[in-house]
Protein backbone atom coordinates (compact mmCIF):
# COMPACT_ATOMS: atom_id res chain seq x y z
CA UNK A 1 0.00 0.00 0.00
CA UNK A 2 2.79 2.36 0.81
CA UNK A 3 4.35 1.77 -2.49
CA UNK A 4 1.46 2.37 -4.21
CA UNK A 5 0.24 5.74 -2.33
CA UNK A 6 4.45 6.63 -3.04
CA UNK A 7 4.26 6.16 -6.48
CA UNK A 8 1.22 8.46 -6.97
CA UNK A 9 2.60 10.94 -5.11
CA UNK A 10 5.81 10.54 -7.36
CA UNK A 11 3.74 10.68 -10.46
CA UNK A 12 1.96 13.38 -9.26
CA UNK A 13 5.11 15.81 -8.60
CA UNK A 14 6.18 14.52 -12.06
CA UNK A 15 2.95 15.61 -14.20
CA UNK A 16 2.76 18.60 -12.34
CA UNK A 17 6.56 19.24 -12.77
CA UNK A 18 6.15 19.00 -16.35
CA UNK A 19 3.27 21.35 -16.61
CA UNK A 20 4.85 24.07 -15.23
CA UNK A 21 7.99 23.62 -17.60
CA UNK A 22 5.66 24.14 -20.52
CA UNK A 23 3.08 26.74 -19.13
CA UNK A 24 5.25 30.18 -19.79
CA UNK A 25 4.32 34.09 -18.64
CA UNK A 26 6.96 35.43 -21.08
CA UNK A 27 5.06 38.30 -23.00
CA UNK A 28 6.35 36.62 -26.72
CA UNK A 29 3.92 33.70 -25.74
CA UNK A 30 0.68 33.23 -27.62
CA UNK A 31 -2.06 30.81 -26.65
CA UNK A 32 -4.02 30.36 -30.21
CA UNK A 33 -7.54 29.69 -29.77
CA UNK A 34 -8.53 28.41 -33.34
CA UNK A 35 -11.80 30.80 -34.55
CA UNK A 36 -14.43 27.79 -36.10
CA UNK A 37 -15.72 30.64 -38.01
CA UNK A 38 -12.79 31.58 -39.62
CA UNK A 39 -10.18 28.84 -39.85
CA UNK A 40 -6.75 29.58 -39.46
CA UNK A 41 -7.30 33.11 -37.15
CA UNK A 42 -7.11 32.75 -33.80
CA UNK A 43 -10.66 33.64 -31.67
CA UNK A 44 -11.00 37.18 -30.68
CA UNK A 45 -10.62 37.48 -27.29
CA UNK A 46 -9.59 40.12 -24.46
CA UNK A 47 -7.83 38.21 -21.94
CA UNK A 48 -4.18 38.76 -23.05
CA UNK A 49 -3.67 35.68 -24.62
CA UNK A 50 -0.79 37.74 -27.41
CA UNK A 51 -2.82 36.65 -30.18
CA UNK A 52 -2.75 38.30 -33.24
CA UNK A 53 -4.51 37.38 -36.64
CA UNK A 54 -5.52 38.55 -40.17
CA UNK A 55 -6.72 37.29 -43.60
CA UNK A 56 -4.24 38.57 -46.14
CA UNK A 57 -5.96 37.74 -49.24
CA UNK A 58 -7.06 34.07 -48.40
CA UNK A 59 -4.16 33.40 -46.65
CA UNK A 60 -3.97 33.20 -42.24
CA UNK A 61 -1.04 35.77 -41.10
CA UNK A 62 -0.78 34.96 -37.45
CA UNK A 63 1.63 34.46 -34.10
CA UNK A 64 3.05 31.61 -33.38
CA UNK A 65 3.42 30.10 -29.40
CA UNK A 66 7.11 31.40 -29.42
CA UNK A 67 7.43 34.16 -31.73
CA UNK A 68 9.11 37.80 -31.23
CA UNK A 69 7.26 39.37 -29.29
CA UNK A 70 5.35 42.30 -30.36
CA UNK A 71 5.96 45.68 -29.16
CA UNK A 72 5.00 49.56 -28.80
CA UNK A 73 7.84 51.89 -29.77
CA UNK A 74 7.02 55.79 -29.37
CA UNK A 75 9.15 57.80 -31.74
CA UNK A 76 9.14 60.61 -34.23
CA UNK A 77 6.12 62.20 -32.85
CA UNK A 78 4.27 58.91 -32.92
CA UNK A 79 3.22 55.81 -31.42
CA UNK A 80 4.32 53.18 -33.56
CA UNK A 81 2.29 49.44 -32.26
CA UNK A 82 4.74 46.65 -34.26
CA UNK A 83 2.51 42.96 -34.28
CA UNK A 84 4.95 40.15 -35.08
CA UNK A 85 3.24 37.21 -36.89
CA UNK A 86 3.93 34.66 -39.85
CA UNK A 87 2.44 32.78 -42.47
CA UNK A 88 4.15 29.35 -42.50
CA UNK A 89 7.58 29.92 -42.26
CA UNK A 90 8.00 33.64 -43.29
CA UNK A 91 7.91 35.82 -40.86
CA UNK A 92 6.11 39.28 -40.98
CA UNK A 93 5.49 42.05 -38.70
CA UNK A 94 2.48 44.66 -39.17
CA UNK A 95 3.26 47.83 -38.05
CA UNK A 96 0.22 50.63 -37.16
CA UNK A 97 1.30 54.19 -36.50
CA UNK A 98 -0.49 56.23 -34.61
CA UNK A 99 0.48 60.03 -35.17
CA UNK A 100 0.79 62.45 -31.71
CA UNK A 101 -0.16 59.78 -29.91
CA UNK A 102 2.92 59.76 -27.36
CA UNK A 103 2.36 57.81 -24.02
CA UNK A 104 5.51 58.53 -22.13
CA UNK A 105 5.32 54.30 -20.01
CA UNK A 106 3.17 50.95 -21.09
CA UNK A 107 0.35 52.30 -18.87
CA UNK A 108 -0.65 55.17 -20.59
CA UNK A 109 -1.45 52.61 -23.52
CA UNK A 110 -4.67 52.77 -21.16
CA UNK A 111 -5.94 55.69 -22.92
CA UNK A 112 -7.07 53.83 -25.95
CA UNK A 113 -9.99 52.24 -24.92
CA UNK A 114 -12.58 52.17 -27.48
CA UNK A 115 -10.97 54.40 -29.58
CA UNK A 116 -10.93 53.75 -33.90
CA UNK A 117 -9.13 55.24 -36.31
CA UNK A 118 -9.73 55.38 -40.48
CA UNK A 119 -6.36 54.06 -41.73
CA UNK A 120 -6.83 55.52 -45.04
CA UNK A 121 -6.78 59.23 -43.86
CA UNK A 122 -3.83 61.49 -42.47
CA UNK A 123 -4.80 60.14 -38.97
CA UNK A 124 -2.51 57.38 -39.12
CA UNK A 125 -0.09 54.94 -41.51
CA UNK A 126 0.35 51.27 -41.67
CA UNK A 127 3.40 49.14 -42.60
CA UNK A 128 4.15 45.59 -43.91
CA UNK A 129 7.73 44.58 -42.74
CA UNK A 130 8.95 41.13 -44.30
CA UNK A 131 11.63 40.28 -41.63
CA UNK A 132 12.98 43.44 -41.26
CA UNK A 133 12.39 44.54 -45.29
CA UNK A 134 9.55 47.19 -45.61
CA UNK A 135 7.33 45.78 -48.03
CA UNK A 136 5.58 49.01 -49.93
CA UNK A 137 2.06 49.02 -48.21
CA UNK A 138 -0.39 51.89 -49.64
CA UNK A 139 -3.98 51.77 -47.44
CA UNK A 140 -7.11 52.41 -49.90
CA UNK A 141 -9.31 52.14 -47.12
CA UNK A 142 -9.86 50.44 -43.69
CA UNK A 143 -10.09 51.10 -40.01
CA UNK A 144 -8.53 49.77 -36.74
CA UNK A 145 -10.23 49.83 -33.49
CA UNK A 146 -8.79 49.09 -30.12
CA UNK A 147 -12.28 47.85 -28.17
CA UNK A 148 -11.04 47.17 -24.92
CA UNK A 149 -7.84 48.52 -23.32
CA UNK A 150 -7.15 46.87 -19.93
CA UNK A 151 -4.87 46.79 -17.07
CA UNK A 152 -3.37 43.55 -16.14
CA UNK A 153 -2.06 42.71 -12.72
CA UNK A 154 0.27 39.78 -10.95
CA UNK A 155 -0.37 39.79 -7.43
CA UNK A 156 -1.66 43.11 -7.35
CA UNK A 157 1.01 44.62 -9.15
CA UNK A 158 1.04 46.24 -12.63
CA UNK A 159 2.38 43.64 -14.85
CA UNK A 160 1.26 45.40 -18.27
CA UNK A 161 -1.59 46.92 -20.33
CA UNK A 162 -3.55 44.68 -22.42
CA UNK A 163 -4.72 45.90 -25.84
CA UNK A 164 -7.59 44.18 -27.81
CA UNK A 165 -9.69 45.10 -31.31
CA UNK A 166 -10.46 44.47 -34.61
CA UNK A 167 -8.84 45.65 -37.84
CA UNK A 168 -9.26 45.42 -41.82
CA UNK A 169 -8.40 47.33 -44.63
CA UNK A 170 -7.90 47.43 -48.40
CA UNK A 171 -4.17 48.20 -49.82
CA UNK A 172 -1.65 47.90 -52.66
CA UNK A 173 1.08 45.57 -51.86
CA UNK A 174 4.12 46.25 -54.15
CA UNK A 175 1.61 47.02 -56.54
CA UNK A 176 -0.74 44.20 -56.33
CA UNK A 177 -4.43 45.25 -54.72
CA UNK A 178 -5.31 42.50 -51.69
CA UNK A 179 -7.71 42.83 -48.83
CA UNK A 180 -6.20 42.32 -45.09
CA UNK A 181 -9.48 40.80 -43.41
CA UNK A 182 -10.97 39.87 -40.30
CA UNK A 183 -8.48 41.00 -38.47
CA UNK A 184 -7.87 41.08 -34.20
CA UNK A 185 -5.53 41.24 -31.29
CA UNK A 186 -5.05 40.69 -27.95
CA UNK A 187 -1.33 42.13 -27.11
CA UNK A 188 -0.02 42.97 -23.56
CA UNK A 189 2.27 45.47 -23.53
CA UNK A 190 4.97 46.27 -20.27
CA UNK A 191 8.59 46.95 -19.53
CA UNK A 192 9.61 44.62 -21.99
CA UNK A 193 8.21 45.66 -24.87
CA UNK A 194 7.37 49.19 -24.46
CA UNK A 195 9.86 51.73 -25.74
CA UNK A 196 9.39 55.24 -25.47
CA UNK A 197 12.33 56.91 -27.86
CA UNK A 198 10.91 60.38 -27.81
CA UNK A 199 13.34 62.79 -28.15
CA UNK A 200 16.36 60.55 -28.13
Amino acid sequence: MKHIHLFSVILFLSVAGGCMNEFDYRISNSVFIEDADNPGLPIYSEKGYNSFGVYWGLLPLTTKWLHDPSKVVVENDSCHIFFSAATGSDDYTLKVSLPQYLPSSYSGLISLNGKSFDLSGEECAVALLYYTQPTELKILNGSFTIKRAQNMSIDREPESVVLSGTFSFKATVDGELVAFSNGRFDMRFGEENFFYLQGS
